[in-house]
């Protein structure tokens, strides 16, 4: 059960670095191509569903860390509001989010330019257990439909992630993906067992 507290911890920060939404009318994928895979102009939006509801805005604000500008975004999830951030150099996608008791935590989502099946390896401590997260690119420049919408020009990142309490290691990995359309942005998480978390709806200036 805490395992799949994180795991949703993680989607739900991973998500914050997106946006939020439910318009309808939402453009066309192959109208916003010129646009990256996490486009953070303000009021751009993103609306999810799946085993983790929850909404993404992109404020336009800017905030740094270690000298670095970070993009804020907004997530809400039920009654719930936080914020993220965002931050993209030359392909490589980082995210900031604060978990309670452990401070901020950062995370590169994504690195576009990264060969597929070459992995990139990061470790953080959330309440006292370390986190292993080692991703690599399956996939680059493929077709995904989720939620009966086809987008293009996608790419497939899957994550593991190990844990480990007072240097014992949990028997247990957490294999997850995550599917990004260039000029969307996030468009699904697959937790495999878990459940997924699909892209609903969103509006990209």
């Amino acid at each position: 059960m805490y395992k799949l507290k994180f795991l949703l911890l993680w989607c739900f920060m991973l998500g914050a670095i997106v946006s939020c939404g439910d318009k309808e009318d939402d453009p066309e994928p192959d109208a916003t191509f010129s646009l990256d895979y996490l486009p953070t102009t303000k009021g751009n939006t993103w609306n999810y569903g799946g085993i983790r509801p929850y909404s993404f805005t992109a404020t336009g604000g800017t905030k740094d860390f270690d000298g670095q500008t970070y993009h804020e975004l907004e997530t809400k999830a039920g009654n719930e509001t936080a914020k993220s951030y965002l931050h993209k150099d030359k392909g490589v996608y980082t995210t900031i989010g604060f978990v309670p008791n452990s401070g901020s935590v950062k995370i590169v989502v994504l690195k576009e330019e990264s060969a597929i099946g070459k992995p990139w390896e990061q470790t953080n401590t959330i309440n006292g257990v370390q986190t292993k997260m080692s991703s690599t690119i399956e996939a680059k420049g493929i077709t995904k439909t989720v939620e009966g919408k086809t987008y293009k020009d996608v790419i497939h990142v899957k994550m593991v992630t190990t844990y480990s309490f007072m240097g014992i290691d949990f028997d247990q990995k957490i294999t997850s993906h995550y599917f990004f359309a260039k000029g969307v942005g996030l468009i699904l998480s697959d937790i495999e067992d878990y459940g997924q978390v699909p892209l609903l709806s969103y509006t990209v200036k």
